[in-house]
């Protein structure tokens, strides 16, 4: 019997291949045709492999649908010239393995003084379509819908000697900025609190951030 993974065997053995890889910022993936081992997942002999580029921006929906048509085609290939692939196959380096097990729900939550800005937006990236990440503000959950890097990570004055978590509105970039581990920044373009509905920057800025009467406060997501 053989099967279809979607990672570069051995890297990424388990259930999350395409989230791990995005996740760890790697530059590429692809698809493995392999032999099915009985009671062990993911080492069986290589029979085909195909690359694919992983783009800097690219959402996880997108890099799964990217390799699933790769991992058809391959597949059919494979079966075409059978006899071949077989005689060919080759043994997996368990020395090279790493492992994507399956996603568990902390994984969502974001803690910002761990965290730098490029490794959030990996990490959301990769878990687009699937979970949203968590933070909170003023004791509400907060979900993050979408955030990007900014195209500069120069700190602003007035978030430099903040903590990790704090964020203004922007109205240039009409986003709010985050403040995160290592004097990095993301931009939160929507998001939705708990119990209302999802909204953009501009909307979280003249439904909560206006009406907190925290001017002199610092504005703060937390992980608690």
């Amino acid at each position: 019997m053989i099967n279809v993974h979607a990672s570069l065997l051995p890297r990424w053995r388990g259930a999350a291949p395409i989230i791990y890889a995005i996740m760890h910022g790697d530059k590429q993936t692809g698809v493995s045709i392999m032999k099915i081992e009985p009671k062990h997942f993911d080492v069986g002999d290589i029979l085909a492999q195909r690359e694919v580029a992983i783009r800097d921006d690219i959402l996880m929906p997108e890099l799964h649908t990217q390799l699933a048509q790769e991992g058809a085609d391959l597949l059919v290939n494979t079966l075409q010239h059978f006899p071949n692939s077989v005689k060919t196959a080759v043994k997996q380096n368990n020395e090279l393995a790493t492992f994507a097990p399956k996603i568990i729900p902390s994984i969502t939550k974001v803690n910002w003084t761990e965290i730098k800005a490029e490794q959030l937006y990996r990490r959301f990236r990769a878990l687009f379509g699937f979970k949203h990440l968590n933070t909170r503000f003023q004791d509400k959950n907060v979900q993050l819908i979408d955030i990007q890097l900014p195209e500069s990570q120069i700190i602003p004055a007035f978030l430099a000697n903040k903590s990790c978590g704090a964020f203004s509105y922007d109205r240039h970039r009409r986003c709010l900025l985050v403040r995160c581990s290592g004097l990095t920044l993301i931009e939160v373009h929507q998001l939705r609190v708990e119990g209302k509905k999802a909204m953009t920057a501009v909307e979280f800025n003249n439904g909560f951030i206006k009406q907190s009467n925290s001017s002199s406060k610092e504005l703060l997501f937390t992980s608690k």
